[in-house]
């Protein structure tokens, strides 16, 4: 089977990793009134990691990031620049799979955790063993599910919104500029694992701007759902909130049909399992391009096992996890994520003719399509 995507598929897992989790959190809460201004800022910075993602593609149609890096900053420094990154991959592959066991909990409050984390990484590790291509499928047969799960679940709260939760705007500048950088680092920033698969896109050159429409699109819904929380809740309820538009659903009633938020459940399942998977895929293909192998079906088992032990490790608790786990991922998920392609792809402009020079003759003979 070959590691083979197309451009749209491409856009689709790009569409289900800005949703993530943060679909039913509200990262930019702490700005209040002015979140959902924070949420357009923060959108900003995420396009300008995608930018430049896919302009180092296009500029090595299926050449690797990592061997791009070793082309054009050494060997050593190359590895070491991938090696830190794909920690920031692995890192987030555990904050991924917290979210996902956070709210399975609220359906399975006494499961055991270890049962749940590990149920949750055999069936991605499956999905892994069926090849990317499949895994841009399942992006690719749910996102019609999605979007109309998430066109019903604006429309129901509705006769909710109170417009004056939204006034007065601008009020606290200093609040809002760290809420950007929250909201940056968490989703948008994390599209940078992305640049693991970019290299399997068949025509990204005639449709990279499937990924564009669909980045503006997913933005344009983390924004409204900031304003539908607030609009509902208020900024103080907001922020005290874990799950913020879990409690918008848990207030809306259609008639007298109650407890329309079990009906969105399968909305942010859906959205946070991809989330986990699409990382899991991200960490399972860094570590064979850190290392070399043939293809990345050995490590998936090993792998995964070490995400679930990992995460057992350090989330010692729901609280510990949100409150501490979370904010301090900021400080070296950021930068790195924001920084790691721009290196690249600064490095590989200067060495254009070098690189290029100790490339195959053809590139159109993708790197990525190898058996699996």
């Amino acid at each position: 089977m070959q590691n083979r995507i197309s451009s749209q598929q491409l856009a689709f897992l790009l569409f289900f990793l800005l949703l993530g989790s943060s679909v039913i959190y509200v990262p930019e809460a702490d700005a209040g009134r002015n979140a959902w201004i924070s949420s357009i800022l923060a959108a900003s910075i995420g396009f300008f990691i995608l930018a430049f993602m896919l302009r180092l593609q296009l500029m090595f149609p299926g050449i690797s990031i990592f061997k791009i890096a070793e082309l054009s900053l050494g060997v050593i420094p190359g590895k070491l620049l991938n090696g830190v990154f794909l920690y920031v991959v692995f890192a987030i592959t555990i904050l991924s799979l917290g979210d996902l066991i956070l709210l399975l909990r609220l359906l399975f409050p006494y499961a055991p955790l270890f049962s749940l984390r590990t149920i949750v990484m055999l069936t991605a590790a499956y999905c892994l063993y069926k090849g990317v291509t499949n895994v841009a499928r399942l992006a690719e047969v749910t996102i019609a599910f999605i979007i109309l799960l998430l066109t019903l679940g604006f429309l129901v709260p509705v006769n909710l919104v109170e417009f004056s939760n939204l006034r007065p705007v601008f009020s606290d500048w200093l609040t809002m500029v760290g809420a950007v950088i929250y909201g940056a680092n968490w989703p948008y920033a994390q599209i940078a694992v992305l640049v693991l698969l970019l290299p399997m896109v068949t025509d990204l050159e005639k449709g990279y701007f499937k990924a564009v429409t669909w980045f503006i699109i997913a933005a344009g819904i983390l924004t409204l759902r900031t304003l539908l929380v607030l609009a509902v809740l208020g900024p103080e309820m907001t922020l005290i909130n874990a799950f913020p538009l879990y409690q918008v659903f848990r207030l809306a009633e259609v008639q007298t049909f109650q407890r329309i938020e079990l009906f969105f459940f399968a909305l942010w399942f859906t959205t946070v399992y991809m989330q986990v998977l699409i990382y899991y895929l991200g960490f399972t293909i860094g570590l064979k391009e850190l290392f070399g192998l043939k293809n990345y079906r050995s490590i998936i088992l090993p792998a995964g096992l070490l995400v679930v032990v990992m995460s057992i490790y350090i989330i010692s608790s729901d609280m510990y996890f949100l409150q501490v786990l979370t904010p301090a991922s900021i400080p070296h998920d950021l930068p790195l994520n924001l920084l790691y392609p721009i290196i690249i792809f600064a490095a590989a402009s200067i060495s254009y003719k070098k690189v290029k020079s100790k490339l195959e003759p053809s590139p159109s003979s993708n790197t990525a399509e190898q058996t699996m």
